[in-house]
């Protein structure tokens, strides 16, 4: 009797023991991570962030990018540009973003995407009383397909001293950048970053994602490419420029105290960039000049050693481009998800690493430069006296006989040679070719006499 007692214990206690453990594996499951986990990814300057967990096989590799959610990215464009400029983000830069907003001169559903009319607040006097309001007034009134081809941006029109003045669209561009702080807080609050872009814009996501997680969003800060247009200094809005949420509600505060006196500015000023900051200034808000991360140029056709302040770009993380077409933006996009793609891939974490500008040229526009290129000008300045009628051959044996000539074009002006190198952009007519040998000597020679020890981190913190 006692032997079969004990023998029952044995078993009960077995069962319960059994019980226990079934217990926890199962509250065990309920409490891993989710889905999507996030994780410090080490670099030897500072960490970047993935997403892992079940992906869409279709889903661009930036998507896997964490830190979005913290990020709103603002377009502001206009109805002469956005059926020309828009498309190509909206296939690819949207794609990264989580937290989006479009402001145009037009209220439009685009391609699925609401586009707000940031002028819309605006009082009706002084619409009537301002030229530049004429084009809005016809553009409300006849929508956005009764605009007259000299009307429209397309992809390019040729900027001036004073910018695109012969365009309409581009005079009521200054009106928007006071409305579209207010209307920015109304419509995406209290996030930590707010990035301006323009459509022909190009902005590095991985690395702006990894330098704003350097940064402090509670102070109010306003980051961007610094220009000074007499005692004003702000930052140039093409080159895209960053603000932190208080940021953005002091510049409310200052525009909403006294809109007459900011609409007078405006109107007697070209630059709507430059009023935000001065508006900025007044506030209390001073621009952190982050040059040469944010550049207003394209990476086709740079001063890559230009210097400033001791910054040099060539050394330095890049965070914007500009002045790109619908094309380079697909290109320089799809570039930048190769090199995220090749850092993580089947879901395992590798390094994200800072891409830098030189890195951007070496791995970008270099393996772009071919010998020679049909209906491409690469951009060469110098024109060969009584050139007309050469062939291409010719003008690359004129390029080949002097030392220094690195590059060399054939078109309607005739012979065009250079001792910088450039990528350029398409061109019908013109055929671009470049002495292959020399540009690799050139940047072998670059990377022996450019010193980046020390300079190679970000410029603003």
């Amino acid at each position: 009797m006692p032997r079969r007692y004990f023998f029952k214990t044995t078993v009960v206690l077995l069962v319960i023991v059994i019980l226990l453990v079934v217990i926890h594996l199962i509250t065990s499951s309920f409490s891993t991570s989710p889905p999507w986990i996030t994780f410090g990814l080490p670099h030897a300057e500072d960490p970047a962030s993935a997403k892992l967990g079940v992906l869409d096989p279709d889903a661009p590799p930036c998507e896997r990018l964490s830190g979005a959610e913290d990020v709103v990215v603002v377009m502001r464009t206009g109805a002469t540009e956005i059926k020309d400029k828009l498309p190509v983000h909206l296939d690819t830069t949207f794609r990264c973003y989580e937290n989006t907003l479009i402001f145009s001169d037009y209220e439009e559903v685009f391609k699925g995407h609401q586009v707000y009319d940031v002028l819309a607040s605006l009082g009706d006097e002084l619409k009537r009383k301002n030229d530049d309001f004429k084009h809005y007034l016809r553009l409300q009134r006849l929508g956005r397909e009764g605009l007259a081809d000299d009307e429209l941006h397309g992809e390019s029109w040729e900027s001036g001293p004073v910018g695109k003045n012969d365009n309409p669209g581009w005079r009521l561009d200054k009106w928007k950048f006071l409305p579209m702080m207010v209307e920015t807080l109304k419509l995406r609050p209290n996030r930590k970053w707010y990035i301006f872009v323009e459509p022909d814009s190009y902005m590095i996501w991985s690395n702006m994602l990894q330098w704003l997680r350097k940064l402090d969003p509670s102070k109010a800060v306003y980051y961007g490419s610094e220009v000074q247009i007499g005692d004003d200094i702000f930052a140039h809005g093409g080159s895209v420029f960053v603000m932190s949420c208080s940021a953005i509600q002091k510049a409310i505060n200052i525009y909403l105290s006294n809109q007459d006196e900011w609409h007078r500015r405006t109107a007697e000023h070209w630059a709507g960039d430059c009023i935000l900051g001065t508006a900025l200034k007044h506030a209390g808000v001073d621009l952190t000049w982050s040059w040469p991360m944010f550049q207003g140029g394209n990476p086709a056709d740079m001063n890559w050693l230009e210097e400033k302040g001791g910054n040099i770009l060539w050394c330095v993380p890049a965070l914007s481009y500009h002045h790109f077409t619908s094309s380079e933006v697909k290109a320089l996009w799809d570039f930048e998800q190769q090199q995220i793609a090749g850092q993580l891939s089947n879901g395992r974490l590798n390094q994200v690493r800072v891409l830098h500008h030189n890195e951007v040229y070496k791995t970008y526009v270099v393996p772009n430069i071919s010998s020679q290129r049909h209906d491409w000008s690469n951009a060469s300045p110098d024109i060969i006296p009584n050139s007309l009628g050469l062939t291409i051959d010719a003008c690359r044996a004129i390029c080949v006989a002097k030392p220094e000539c690195m590059q060399f074009a054939l078109g309607q002006a005739g012979c065009v040679i250079s001792e910088d190198v450039h990528m350029g952009s398409a061109a019908m007519g013109v055929e671009s070719g470049w002495i292959n040998e020399r540009v690799d000597g050139w940047l072998e020679k670059l990377e022996r006499t450019v010193n980046c020890r020390g300079r190679s981190s970000w410029t603003a913190t």
